[in-house]
């Protein structure tokens, strides 16, 4: 039989391609149409640190509006991101805030 799918190999030529990765999620949280600021904290254990992702709902209405969303180790925070299209910008609509845990 076959195998299907990718593989990747580090300069060494160890496979690192894990695959799906698990993660542990620690909470979601509803963002509205506009919303710009915020800032929710977690205990998070040693070795580990927070990580976010947007996830809107799908047919919202967009928004000229955007957003920055900013992780640290035990925390996420939303800022205005004005005219900001860099990295951890996002458009403003309608949507969830995904928290989850990563090894540091």
């Amino acid at each position: 039989m076959a195998n299907y799918g990718i593989q990747t190999w580090s300069a060494s030529g160890t496979p690192n391609n894990t695959g799906i990765v698990k993660i542990l999620i620690l909470g979601s949280v509803y963002l509205s149409k506009d919303q710009v600021s915020g800032a929710w904290s977690y205990a998070v254990p040693s070795g580990y640190k927070v990580e976010a992702m947007q996830s809107p709902v799908m047919g919202a209405e967009l928004s000229s509006a955007r957003r920055k969303i900013t992780t640290t180790t035990t925390g996420v925070s939303l800022s205005s991101a004005g005219a900001d299209y860099s990295t951890g910008t996002f458009t403003a609509a309608e949507g969830w805030l995904i928290v989850y845990l990563v090894k540091q």
